[in-house]
């Protein structure tokens, strides 16, 4: 399968227009006028009183009057109780598609809720708490709404605001409405629940799928309260899902739902939602693996460059070290090995990988499965540590010492930082490694001789000096193209004066295909400057340097070009001169 910036699948949007039943039901005896429940509509927030922008996160205080709301101080109170709720579909045992028939009604939790009056005028304004309820002091004998946002927001540290929106709609927030009803005398509850839309005795969707911006939702309510829980405290900033049914796998215009596979494109995460074909709404680990990306933009690192990916590829260090991870992430935040992604008719087929494996077909550095099954059973060991704990792991990832060095991001990187900082538990994620045939000691991966049966020189980086001669760095397709090992090769540069600083890059051996030579020059992991050739088989630049160790990748652009079909195998040689 095809997959994007990260490792998944395709996801899917959602129309506005659902139908469920809104209940008011009586506690204490006593429960409005007794009308019949109301329609429950699900729309995308077009008018100005349902768009994200009506509601603040400064807004959402413990009282359930926000600052933004109608004032009611002066009027006769009672509590009316909102529960909402979504059909969550689980997988099927065997992690193969999705079951149906045991469908469950689960809480909206951490959800923005309102409470309008007839006039669309918020009266009132909370969140959700984990069973998916809330308590508003609302004004008696008042004919009012309760309104859900798929939107998570929380204002205290640490802070963030995500939202499932429709990118075919102008990204537009979904939201779910109650009918209006009076509030009446006495204390009440009103149950509103997102329906899947699926008709069993059909063997389809029949309705609008109104859960599925819930279902989405809060697979990242679980990995935020799990991430916080662990001890961050780093505020996450603002990020739409972008979900909806007409998200289907062709490439094109996003507007129009054309997305290709779910992915975060580094601004926002695009989740399939075509059914029949693939949607991602109840594919957790799908969506956990794509704000797993999210979060090494934003919180941790990755030097990663995308591409497409599957388990058993040889890849670049960099690539595989961040699609590994949010492998591993998903199966950590939710407590579940399989990484299960469905589609097809009814979407009653699909794959699972068990991340957890640690017997594979493929083991390195290069391997995503490698570095998911590190991550996922070092997160399950009991050995000098607590169980299912991801705090470790999240301290090496928000370390200032892994987010600044020098070096690529990699598992030597990430092990080279880990043991500095948890050295009594560095045997055991060591154990781990040297299982996946990992043995690089190093955050430059020194010592590794798995080649992947590659018989050329294994040096992940090559060191190279200013005015110190020629290096040979060489380019392969052997394993496939654009984010694969050998692709490229790292050069480590120390730079010790100010200076300008031209690079020469010139092809060595004698192969009759022409050659397009590129280098990027690296800071900390950041692009400071691309060179392309002028000509074939030749690159030329110059640029200003500081003091300190830059690393510098030097490819052929034709193993960059996944359409370009040639077998290329071709080398260089690389020389950096002060001007």
């Amino acid at each position: 399968m095809s997959i994007r910036f990260c490792c998944a699948k395709p996801a899917g949007r959602l129309v506005w227009l659902a139908v469920c039943m809104l209940s008011l039901l009586s506690a204490c005896g006593g429960g409005g006028s007794g009308a019949a429940p109301g329609k429950v509509q699900l729309t995308t927030g077009q008018s100005s009183a349902v768009s994200s922008g009506n509601l603040q996160a400064s807004s959402l205080a413990a009282a359930s009057v926000s600052s933004a709301s109608a004032d009611t101080s002066s009027v006769e109170t009672i509590a009316l109780k909102a529960q909402v709720s979504y059909d969550l579909v689980p997988h099927n045992d065997n992690h193969i598609g999705l079951n149906h028939t045991a469908t469950a009604r689960m809480p909206v939790r951490g959800a923005v809720i309102e409470l309008l009056n007839e006039s669309g005028v918020v009266v009132a304004a909370a969140i959700t708490n984990a069973q998916g309820e809330y308590t508003f002091a609302a004004p008696k004998n008042t004919l009012l709404r309760v309104r859900v946002k798929a939107q998570l927001l929380q204002s205290q540290s640490p802070t963030w605001d995500f939202k499932v929106t429709d990118n075919t709609n102008n990204n537009a927030v979904y939201v779910l409405e109650g009918g209006l009803q009076t509030s009446g005398e006495e204390s009440s509850l009103r149950e509103l629940h997102a329906a899947s839309g699926w008709n069993q005795s059909q063997g389809q969707y029949s309705a609008v799928r109104a859960a599925a911006p819930f279902a989405i939702l809060d697979d990242i309510y679980t990995g935020a309260t799990r991430l916080r829980d662990a001890g961050n405290r780093q505020n996450m900033p603002a990020l739409q899902l972008r979900w909806s049914t007409k998200n289907k796998a062709a490439e094109g215009n996003q507007s129009l739902g054309e997305i290709g596979t779910s992915y975060f494109d580094g601004s926002a995460i695009y989740i399939l939602g075509d059914a029949n074909n693939d949607s991602d709404e109840y594919d957790s680990h799908v969506i956990v693996h794509e704000w797993g990306h999210y979060l090494e933009q934003n919180l941790f690192r990755s030097d990663s460059f995308g591409g497409n990916h599957s388990d058993g590829d040889v890849l670049d260090m960099r690539v595989s070290m961040s699609e590994g991870f949010a492998n591993a992430l998903a199966a950590m935040m939710l407590d579940n090995p399989y990484y299960s992604d469905s589609y097809g008719y009814g979407q009653s087929a699909g794959f699972a990988i068990d991340v957890s494996r640690r017997v594979r077909s493929v083991k390195g550095f290069y391997s995503e499965g490698s570095i998911g099954s590190i991550f996922y059973n070092y997160y399950l060991s009991a050995n000098n540590k607590t169980a299912q704990d991801f705090s470790p792991l999240l301290q090496v990832l928000g370390d200032t010492g892994y987010l600044t060095h020098d070096a690529m991001t990699s598992i030597f990187l990430f092990y080279a930082r880990f043991k500095e900082l948890l050295s009594s538990q560095a045997v055991e994620f060591n154990n781990l490694m040297k299982e996946q045939n990992i043995f690089g000691t190093t955050a430059y991966g020194e010592n590794e001789n798995n080649d992947a049966s590659y018989s050329t020189d294994l040096s992940l980086y090559k060191n190279i000096q200013a005015n110190g001669g020629a290096i040979s760095a060489c380019s392969s397709s052997r394993f496939g193209k654009y984010n694969k090992l050998a692709n490229s090769q790292l050069l480590k540069l120390s730079i010790a004066q100010s200076k300008s600083y031209s690079i020469y890059i010139t092809r060595s051996n004698d192969t009759l295909v022409a050659t397009r030579p590129e280098v990027i020059v690296f800071s900390r992991g950041e692009t400071l400057k691309t060179f392309k050739g002028s000509s074939l088989n030749l690159a030329t630049g110059t640029i200003s340097l500081s003091p300190g160790v830059y690393i510098l990748e030097v490819y052929d652009a034709n193993n960059r070009d996944e359409s370009n079909t040639q077998d290329d195998d071709t080398c260089f040689n690389v020389q950096v001169s002060a001007n």
